[in-house]
C-alpha cells in the first residue's frame, strides 16, 4: 500500500458484517484484499466471508479473548518490518466488545498508523431503530452475569437520564428482563435479536411485555437491550427514595468533610443528590 521499503506497515481495523454478508463497505472489501495479512478472531468463522467475496488474503496470527502480550508483540513485529494487516472480529466493528483494545494501544505506542475501515455495529443499529432517545446515550457492553451485580447495575440506571445500550445472551436474557421488570417496571425497552438475519426480531415495551413477547419463540441469536433513560422527575424520586432513610444532617456533614466542600455548596450538591431545591435543604437542614 504505497510505502517505502523501510517504512511500516499500517494496521487497518475493519468492520465487517454482524449478520448479513451483503452488510460490508466497497472499502472494507477492498483494504481486505490489499493488505498483506489478515488477524481474525476466529480464522475459520472469517473464511466464510473471505470466501464469499474471493478474498485471497492470508490469515496471520488470530488475536482473540486472552491473548497474551507476545502474540501482540509477535504482530508488532510483522507491522515494524513492513507488513499492512487488516484486524477483524468475528462480527461487527472490532473492539466494540470484542477483543483488540490492548493490541490496538501497543501498536500505536510503537509509532503505528492505525486506520479505521468503518463497518457495522449491532449496538448502533438497534439504538437507531429503537425509537428510544439518541441525542446522548451509553453504551456498557454485556450486562454483569451475576443476578446480585446485575440488580445493582439496574438499580443505578433509576437515575440515568441517558439511553443506555447492553449485549446480553440467549441463556441468560429472560432473567435479565425479570431483573428489568422488577427493578425498571414502567421502563420503555427495545430488544432487537438476529440483527440482519432472516429471523431479526424487534420488540419494544416495557420489560414484561418485552418478556412475554420473546416467550413465544425460540430464543436464538445474540441481544441487544437498548433501556430508555430516566426523565428528569424519575431521577429526582429515585434520588429522594435512595436518600430517604438517610439523616439529612449526617449527608451534610459528610459532603463538607469528604469533599471539603464549603457550607454553601455541600447544600448545592445535597439538593441535587435528592432531587430537592436548595430552599428544601435550607429549610430541613434549620429546622
Amino acid at each position: 500500500m504505497n510505502k517505502g521499503e523501510a517504512d511500516p506497515g499500517k494496521l487497518f481495523v475493519v468492520g465487517t458484517p454482524i449478520g448479513n454478508l451483503a452488510d460490508i463497505t466497497y472499502r472494507a472489501v477492498e483494504t481486505l484484499r490489499e493488505v498483506d495479512a489478515i488477524i481474525a478472531e476466529d480464522s475459520r468463522h472469517s473464511q466464510k466471508l473471505l470466501d464469499h467475496y474471493d478474498i485471497d488474503t492470508p490469515f496471520t496470527l488470530s488475536y482473540y479473548q486472552g491473548a497474551g502480550a507476545d502474540r501482540r508483540e509477535r504482530l508488532i513485529e510483522k507491522l515494524l518490518a513492513g507488513q499492512d494487516l487488516a484486524l477483524i472480529s468475528d462480527a461487527g466493528t472490532p473492539l466494540i466488545s470484542d477483543p483488540g483494545f490492548k493490541l490496538v494501544r501497543k501498536v500505536r505506542k510503537r509509532g503505528v498508523e492505525v486506520v479505521g475501515i468503518p463497518g457495522p455495529n449491532a449496538a448502533i443499529t438497534c439504538l437507531s431503530i429503537s425509537g428510544q432517545p439518541t441525542n446522548s446515550f451509553t453504551f456498557d457492553g454485556q450486562a454483569p452475569k451475576k443476578e446480585g451485580k446485575k440488580r445493582k447495575y439496574f438499580g443505578e440506571l433509576r437515575t440515568r437520564t441517558r439511553t443506555t445500550v447492553i449485549y446480553d445472551s440467549p441463556h441468560r436474557i429472560e432473567r435479565t428482563l425479570e431483573l428489568l421488570d422488577e427493578v425498571l417496571p414502567e421502563r420503555s425497552i427495545t430488544v432487537c435479536r438476529e440483527l440482519t438475519k432472516e429471523f431479526e426480531q424487534t420488540i419494544k415495551g416495557t420489560p414484561a411485555e418485552v418478556l412475554e413477547s420473546l416467550s413465544e419463540g425460540e430464543l436464538k441469536g445474540e441481544f441487544t437491550i437498548v433501556i430508555r433513560g430516566a426523565t428528569e422527575e424519575e431521577a429526582a424520586r429515585a434520588r429522594r427514595e435512595e436518600y430517604e432513610d438517610v439523616p439529612i444532617e449526617d449527608q451534610y456533614e459528610g459532603l463538607k468533610k469528604l469533599k471539603g466542600l464549603s457550607r454553601k455548596e455541600a447544600m448545592k450538591e445535597l439538593a441535587r443528590i435528592r432531587g430537592v431545591s436548595k430552599r428544601d435543604i435550607y429549610e430541613e437542614l434549620n429546622e
